[in-house]
């Protein structure tokens, strides 16, 4: 079945049955020009940032060179000037926690509308795994309003889907209980195998793994554990939750392309990369009304696929995202371990429900174990930069208090 992604976006795009890379392609530079004028007129940080951009000149993808990057840091510091409308227009203000900065938070901002486009294309992606009648736990988010499982909930029942949010795993066997009563499961990679080691029994139809990097050993174990089809999302609270999802051909993530303009660029120069060769994924979102981000990157590693989908997709897509570059720790003897690495090592092992990893001065790695069985300590040192020392306590891992991505803790 083609992703109900691809349609949707010729409905949304008005492009039809005349959709086709280039089509979109110049539609949507269409919209980046829209949304360049729409920023500069209403927004503090864009009127400066801006300054110099014509947005008549956009007219290729190359031309997108002339329009300078927005980063993380800048929201950090100048949030509020992002805004480009009035305060009494905001539904929803999403606080995020940042390593760097001094650790101040970065807040996005949400209009009614902003949030509607998401429910939106939550109601298709989610399309493509569950359908009438069915039911889905969100092992995720709070209950509150507008939160990302609010607007899922909302969203699966415009297709008569029931959903239940149930929040992070903090009670592994309160959550295996619910589990049994549900269709489809959404949740997070590393606590969703945490259940999967925990009850080998469970036979949910399909799984949505989402808001981290998703290693292909947690993908196979839930697979092969659970019997059960297994989906994969990328998006990110800057993007408005939602940004790509997977078809059943389990490969590259069909985009929300009505919504945002993907780019991959080279990490060190700032210039495009071709399709298929990995470099630093910039966003640009296409209808935001609080708060447009232009030429934002993200930090997160991908490339981009422009073949033809297995389903039938015409569309370019992102492929896996590797993890996001901010994670990768450079050791002494200059190799570098990151925390996504470290995971696909560690969910392949057998048995093996969580770890907790904290590098100490560079070269010795602790790892807080909790498994079935003591771990191959020789085998799993092979699969380590060979500079690490390696030492393993065995001991109960409790649920991570998910603040955003997993990390390893660094020490001098």
């Amino acid at each position: 079945m083609i992703s109900p992604v691809q349609p949707w976006v010729a409905q949304i795009t008005g492009l039809g049955e005349k959709l086709s890379a280039e089509t979109l392609r110049a539609w949507q530079l269409e919209q980046v020009r829209k949304t360049i004028k729409y920023a500069k007129n209403n927004s503090v940080f864009y009127q400066q940032r801006l300054r110099d951009v014509s947005e008549s000149v956009i007219e290729s993808m190359s031309d997108m060179q002339h329009i300078p990057f927005s980063y993380p840091e800048d929201i950090v510091r100048e949030g509020k000037s992002f805004v480009c409308v009035p305060q009494r227009e905001i539904s929803r203000i999403t606080t995020l926690s940042t390593s760097g900065s001094l650790g101040n938070p970065k807040r996005i901002y949400f209009t009614e509308n902003d949030l509607e486009r998401t429910v939106d294309f939550f109601v298709h992606g989610m399309s493509t795994m569950v359908s009438a009648g069915q039911a889905v736990l969100i092992l995720m988010s709070s209950r509150t309003e507008n939160s990302i499982g609010d607007l899922l909930q909302k969203g699966l029942r415009r297709i008569g889907v029931s959903a239940e949010i149930h929040g992070n795993v903090k009670d592994v066997p309160a959550a295996l209980k619910a589990a049994r009563r549900f269709n489809c499961l959404v949740g997070i990679p590393a606590e969703i195998m945490r259940l999967c080691r925990e009850d080998e029994s469970l036979r949910p139809e399909s799984v949505l793994l989402s808001a981290d990097y998703v290693p292909e050993s947690v993908i196979q174990g839930i697979k092969e554990t659970w019997h059960c089809k297994v989906f994969t999302h990328y998006g990110m609270t800057e993007t408005g939750f939602g940004g790509g999802v997977q078809c059943e051909a389990g490969l590259e993530y069909h985009l929300r392309d009505a919504d945002l303009l993907v780019e991959i660029v080279d990490f060190n120069t700032g210039l495009p990369v071709p399709p298929g060769q990995y470099g630093e994924v910039v966003l640009t979102t296409l209808r935001n009304e609080a708060m447009p981000l232009i030429r934002y990157r993200t930090g997160d590693i991908a490339r981009m696929n422009d073949s033809p989908c297995p389903c039938g997709g015409i569309l370019p897509r992102l492929d896996k995202v590797m993890g996001r570059r901010a994670n990768m720790i450079f050791l002494e003897s200059g190799m570098y371990l990151s925390i996504h690495e470290l995971d696909e090592i560690m969910f392949a092992i057998s048995g093996l429900k969580d770890y907790r990893a904290k590098l100490m001065g560079g070269k010795e790695l602790n790892l807080t174990v909790e498994a079935d069985r003591e771990l191959d300590e020789k085998n799993l040192t092979q699969k380590l930069p060979p500079c690490l020392e390696i030492k393993i306590e065995y001991a109960q891992v409790g649920p991570m208090e998910f603040t955003g991505k997993r990390r390893m803790q660094v020490l001098p």
